[in-house]
């Protein structure tokens, strides 16, 4: 997993007061390779159900000469108001034209 440390407000330098800040994962390598891979890969389902459920997309044949738009995970921890992990969320976004 990846983590940074973050200083708790009003506490020492001191390094038993610090807390952990899991990073959110920036690509679907890094997500899943995880520890919580599993979290992710039910998001990643998750939203890829949604497609289907809305209707939001086809499968066509690509058209010769035609530029094709990407698409790239974008991934969040949601945290509740104790900073616990409440929801692992994922989305499929455009990304440009491959």
């Amino acid at each position: 997993m990846s983590y940074s440390r973050q200083k708790v407000p009003g506490e020492s330098e001191e390094p038993q007061n610090t807390v952990l800040v899991m990073k959110d994962p920036v690509t679907y390598e890094e997500a899943i390779l995880r520890n919580d891979a599993v979290y992710w890969k039910k998001a990643c389902v998750e939203e890829l159900e949604a497609f289907i459920k809305q209707e939001l997309f086809s499968t066509v044949l690509k058209p010769v000469g035609c530029k094709v738009i990407g698409c790239k995970w974008v991934f969040k921890t949601k945290l509740d108001e104790d900073s616990q992990v409440e929801r692992y969320k994922a989305w499929l976004v455009a990304q440009g034209f491959s």
